[in-house]
C-alpha cells in the first residue's frame, strides 16, 4: 500500500514539473564550484569578482590543486518571482533636462501617460534626437550613437538627461549616466531601422523568462571562472620551458638528458639523487680540468685545424646553395618559358596595334602606334579627369581642347572618346600585362649575383691554395651564366624570342671537396690523443652539468610541479555544451512554442497573416530566432509595409512574453503604410497601452488622429505633445498636451484660460512657461475656429468625406479673415519656439498679454456664432 502511495506522489510531482523545477534540478546537479554560482544567480544577485574568486577556489579544490576545506551545503531555493531588482508596477513619468543630444533644445520636459503618450512633430523637429537618447538608455535592436550639436564648434556638453520613474507611488529620479540601473531594462524601443535586422538576421531573445535568462548569466559566470583558470595556466606556461632549461647545458650528458625529459611524471626524489654538488665533486672537476688543459695544449694545432675545416665546410655549403639557386634561372624549361613569354608579348602587342592603331592613322601626325604616342594618350586621359568634378566625363558637348583651348567639334569629341576606349581595350590591356610579366623576369635576372668567389673571401683563398683547378672551372661556368643572363635581358628589352641553351653548373666539385674535408676531419679525430681528449671532455661536461643542475635545481623542481598542476587543471570540465543543450531543451519546452503562438496571434491582430515560419537556435546560454517565409528571408519577398507589420508583430510578441517589460516606445512605426494599416496598428497599440505604457513618436497626423480616436472609443487616458523646431535652429521644443489633433478640445479658449489661471498662481520661474503654453493653446483654438467656426466643419482633418451640406452655413468675409489672421499671429509672436514673421517678431509674454488675447478670441468666436444665427434664421 505504501509503495502505491509513493508512486502516486511521484506521478503528481512529475505532472507539476515546471520551468522553475527543471532549472532547480539542473542547478542541483552541478559540481560544488558551479552550484555556488548558480545559487547566487537564482537568488537574483549579480556575480561579483569576489564570487568568481570563491568559485575558482572551490574548483581548485575539486581538481586537487588546493587542499580541500570544509564547505557548507548549498541548497537551491529558486522562485522566479523573488529574483532580480525589477518592479512590477514601474512607470516612466517624465523626461527632462536633456543635454548634449544632437541640437535638441534644453530645459524641455516630456510627461508620459500611464497608458498612451504621443509625441507629434514634423521631420526635422527633433524627434530623432529624443529617440536616439531613448535607444541608448533602453533596449533597442538598432542602437545609434548620439551626436553632438554640429552647429557648435566647441563647448559640447556630455550627454545627460533626467528620467523619472514611479513605483509603489514613489518617484525614482535617475540620470542618463545611471542607465545600468534595472529600471532602464524594463523599457524597449522599436525603430524601423531595426526591421532589416529582425527579418534578415538571427535575433537574440532579449526578454525571456527569468529561468531561461539564468543560463546566459550562468554561462558568463562560468566563462569568467574559466578565464581565471586559463590565466593561471598561461602563468604556469610562461615560466621556464623545457627548451629554456635544456639550454642551460652545453654539450651532452646524462644530466642534460634528464632535464630534457622533465614532465608531470618525473619523480622529484629521483632528481635529488643528483644533489648535492659535493666538495669531492669540485676536486674531481678541477683535476679533470687540469688534465684536459694539459692534453689540449699538446694538441692545440689539431684543434685549430678542426675548427678551420668546420668553417670552410660551412662556407662551401652556403656557396653550393647559392649556385643551386642560380641554376634554377638557367634550366632549359625556364628558358623556354621566357622565350614563349616574349613571343606572347609580341603577338599581343601586334593584336593591340591591329585592333586599334589602324583606326587612328593619318597623314597629319607622325608616330601613330609608337610607345610615345600611347604614353601621350594615357597622360592626356589622366589630365582630362582633373578638368571635371567627381564622376564627370570629358569630353562633353561644349568642352574645349585641353591643349589648344579651342572648342571641340563633334568629330574631335568622338576622336578623343575613341582614344580613351583604345587605351582601355582588352587587347591593349593584355599587351600591357604581358609586358609587365616580362619586366618582372628582367628585373629578377638583373638582380642575380654571379660574384660568388670574391678575391679576399676565406673560401676563395682556401680553394685557390687547395683546389685551384676546380675553382677556375666554377668561375668560368659562372661567367657563362652571367653572359647568358645579359642575353636574356637583351632579348626581353628588344622583344626578341631566341632559343637559349641550358647552362646549369654541376655540383660534383662541391661534393668531392666536402668528402675530402670530412675525411681529413675523421683522420684528426681518430688520433689516440683526440680520443683521450674526448673522454676527458665527457667527464668534465658531466661534472659541470651536475654543478649547474644543483645551482638551478629550484627551476627544475618548479617546472615539474607546474607540469603536475597543468595536468590536473586539464581535467577541468566547464560543460558549456551541456548548458546550451539544457537551455535549448527548456526553451523549446517552455518558451519557443509560446512565442510562436503569441507571434501568430499578433499577426492576426495586425492583419498580417503572411505564413511566417520561425526557426529557433541556441548558443552559450542564449536563444535566437529567425523569421522565414517559405524558406526565404521575408524582406526579400514582402513589401516594405508588410515587412514593418511583421517586425511590429515580432517586437510585440517578444515584449508580451517578457516578465519585466513595462513600456514600449515606437519611432514612426507606420511610415510607408496605407491608412488602413495605420488604423490597424493604431488600434493594436492603443489596446496594448492597457497592459503597459506605450509611447509613439510620429510625424503622421493621420496616425495621430487614429490613435486618439481609438483611445476615445476605449475610454483610455492618453497624452499628446507637439515637438517643433523653434527659432535659431533649435529642434526639440516641446509643447505639452498640444497637437493639431486636439481640434475638438479647442473649440473654445478653455485650454488657454486654464493655463492663464495656473500662471497667476505660479512663481516667476514657472509662470513664463505657463503663459507660453497658454498662447500655444490659443493658437490651436484659432486653427479649430477656422475649421469649425468659419467653415462649419465642411472639410476636417482625416475625414474621408467633405460635408457639402455644411456649405450653407460657412461664414467668411474679409473683415473676419483679417481679425483671425492678426490674432493668430499675435499668439505666435509670444511663442518662443514658434517661427515668426517679420511683422510679428517675438515678444516676451506677460499675464496681461495672455488675458488680452483670450478676450480677443472670445469676441471673434462670439461674432462668428452671431453671424451663423443670422444665416440660420
Amino acid at each position: 500500500m505504501e509503495s502505491e502511495e509513493l508512486n502516486k506522489i511521484a506521478e503528481v510531482e512529475q505532472q507539476v514539473e515546471t520551468l522553475e523545477t527543471e532549472v532547480k534540478k539542473f542547478a542541483n546537479g552541478l559540481p560544488y564550484w558551479a552550484k555556488y554560482l548558480a545559487e547566487k544567480i537564482l537568488l537574483g544577485n549579480a556575480i561579483s569578482d569576489n564570487d568568481i574568486d570563491t568559485s575558482y577556489s572551490f574548483l581548485l579544490e575539486e581538481l586537487k590543486l588546493k587542499e580541500e576545506a570544509e564547505k557548507s551545503e548549498i541548497k537551491i531555493n529558486y522562485n522566479s518571482a523573488s529574483t532580480g531588482n525589477h518592479k512590477s508596477d514601474l512607470l516612466l513619468t517624465k523626461l527632462e533636462n536633456v543635454e548634449g543630444v544632437n541640437a535638441l533644445s534644453e530645459n524641455q520636459t516630456i510627461d508620459f501617460s500611464s497608458n498612451l503618450t504621443i509625441i507629434y512633430g514634423a521631420n526635422g523637429s527633433g524627434k530623432s534626437g529624443y529617440v536616439r537618447l531613448l535607444k541608448k538608455a533602453f533596449y533597442s535592436k538598432a542602437e545609434e550613437d548620439i551626436l553632438p550639436n554640429v552647429h557648435l564648434e566647441s563647448g559640447h556638453k556630455i550627454v545627460n538627461a533626467k528620467f523619472t520613474f514611479k513605483s509603489n507611488k514613489t518617484d525614482i529620479p535617475l540620470l542618463y549616466s545611471q542607465k545600468d540601473n534595472a529600471e532602464f531594462e524594463q523599457f524597449a524601443v522599436f525603430d524601423g531601422k531595426g526591421v532589416f535586422k529582425q527579418l534578415s538576421e538571427k535575433n537574440e531573445f532579449e526578454f525571456r523568462p527569468a529561468g531561461l535568462s539564468f543560463f546566459a548569466e550562468y554561462t558568463n559566470a562560468v566563462i569568467r571562472v574559466e578565464q581565471k583558470l586559463n590565466s593561471d595556466i598561461a602563468t604556469k606556461n610562461s615560466g621556464n620551458t623545457a627548451d629554456d632549461l635544456s639550454a642551460l647545458f652545453d654539450e651532452e650528458s646524462e644530466i642534460k638528458t634528464i632535464v630534457q625529459n622533465l614532465n608531470a611524471q618525473t619523480n622529484i626524489d629521483d632528481l635529488k639523487k643528483h644533489t648535492p654538488f659535493s666538495d669531492a665533486d669540485k676536486v674531481e672537476k678541477e683535476k679533470i680540468q687540469k688534465q684536459n688543459d694539459e692534453l689540449l695544449l699538446a694538441s692545440k694545432g689539431k684543434e685549430k685545424e678542426l675548427k678551420n675545416f668546420g668553417a670552410i665546410k660551412k662556407q662551401l655549403a652556403e656557396n653550393k646553395t647559392s649556385i643551386e639557386n642560380l641554376n634554377k634561372y638557367f634550366e632549359g624549361g625556364y628558358l623556354t618559358k621566357i622565350k614563349d613569354a616574349i613571343t606572347d608579348c609580341v603577338n599581343k602587342k601586334a593584336t593591340a596595334k591591329a585592333e586599334g592603331i589602324e583606326n587612328f592613322k593619318t597623314d597629319k601626325i607622325e608616330g601613330i602606334g609608337t610607345e610615345e604616342w600611347k604614353n601621350f594618350i594615357v597622360a592626356a586621359e589622366a589630365f582630362a579627369k582633373k578638368q571635371k568634378a567627381e564622376n564627370g566625363v570629358y569630353p562633353e558637348n561644349g568642352d574645349n581642347c585641353i591643349l589648344c583651348q579651342q572648342p571641340l567639334s563633334g568629330e574631335a569629341e568622338n576622336l578623343i572618346t575613341n582614344y580613351w576606349q583604345f587605351i582601355k581595350s582588352v587587347a591593349e590591356e593584355n599587351a600591357k600585362k604581358a609586358q609587365e610579366t616580362l619586366a618582372k623576369v628582367k628585373q629578377a635576372f638583373e638582380k642575380l649575383n654571379f660574384d660568388l668567389f670574391p678575391k679576399d673571401n676565406t673560401l676563395t683563398v682556401w680553394l685557390t691554395e687547395k683546389y685551384p683547378n676546380e675553382l677556375e672551372a666554377l668561375k668560368k661556368k659562372l661567367s657563362k651564366q652571367k653572359a647568358l643572363a645579359q642575353n636574356i635581358i637583351s632579348d626581353i628589352q628588344n622583344n626578341t624570342a631566341n632559343e637559349r641553351e641550358e647552362k646549369k653548373i654541376s655540383m660534383v666539385q662541391h661534393t668531392n671537396i666536402e668528402k675530402a674535408i670530412d675525411e681529413s676531419i675523421k683522420v684528426i679525430k681518430e688520433d689516440e690523443q683526440a680520443k683521450q681528449l674526448a673522454k676527458l671532455l665527457n667527464a668534465k661536461t658531466l661534472l659541470e652539468h651536475k654543478e649547474k643542475f644543483n645551482t638551478h635545481f629550484s627551476k627544475f623542481e618548479t617546472y615539474v610541479n607546474n607540469q603536475v598542476w597543468l595536468k590536473k587543471a586539464a581535467k577541468a570540465n566547464f560543460a558549456k555544451r551541456k548548458i546550451t543543450d539544457t537551455e535549448k531543451t527548456l526553451s523549446d519546452k517552455y518558451f519557443n512554442q509560446k512565442y510562436i503562438y503569441v507571434f501568430n496571434e499578433e499577426c492576426q491582430k495586425l492583419n498580417g497573416n503572411f505564413g511566417i515560419d520561425i526557426n529557433h537556435t541556441g548558443s552559450a546560454g542564449k536563444s535566437y530566432r529567425q523569421l522565414k517565409l517559405k524558406g526565404t528571408n521575408p524582406n526579400a519577398v514582402l513589401s516594405e509595409g508588410e515587412q514593418k507589420v511583421i517586425a511590429i508583430a515580432d517586437f510585440l510578441a517578444e515584449m508580451q512574453l517578457s516578465e519585466i517589460n513595462k513600456g514600449i516606445i515606437f519611432d514612426d512605426p507606420v511610415t510607408s503604410l496605407d491608412e488602413k494599416r495605420k488604423s490597424e496598428i493604431a488600434e493594436r497599440l492603443v489596446n496594448e497601452s492597457l497592459q503597459k505604457q506605450v509611447v509613439v513618436f510620429t510625424h503622421d497626423l493621420v496616425f495621430v488622429s487614429s490613435l486618439i480616436g481609438h483611445c476615445k472609443d476605449l475610454n483610455i487616458i492618453y497624452q499628446c505633445h507637439w515637438i517643433e523646431n523653434g527659432d535659431g535652429n533649435q529642434p526639440g521644443t516641446i509643447w505639452l498636451n498640444n497637437t493639431p489633433s486636439f481640434e475638438k478640445g479647442y473649440k473654445t479658449s478653455g485650454k488657454a484660460q486654464e493655463y492663464y489661471t495656473e500662471a497667476k498662481k505660479s512663481p516667476p520661474e514657472i509662470r513664463e512657461d505657463k503663459i507660453k503654453n497658454g498662447f500655444a493653446a490659443l493658437r490651436t483654438s484659432y486653427e479649430t475656429l477656422v475649421v469649425f467656426g468659419l467653415f462649419n466643419g465642411v472639410v476636417q482633418r482625416f475625414e474621408e468625406r467633405v460635408s457639402v451640406d455644411s456649405l450653407g452655413t460657412v461664414i467668411f468675409n474679409n473683415e473676419l479673415r483679417e481679425k483671425v489672421l492678426d490674432s493668430f499671429y499675435q499668439c505666435c509672436r509670444y511663442m518662443e519656439g514658434h517661427s515668426h514673421s517679420d511683422k510679428y517678431s517675438f515678444k516676451k509674454p506677460s499675464l496681461e498679454n495672455l488675458n488680452e488675447e483670450i478676450q480677443r478670441f472670445n469676441e471673434i468666436n462670439k461674432e462668428i456664432k452671431e453671424k451663423r444665427k443670422e444665416i440660420n434664421k
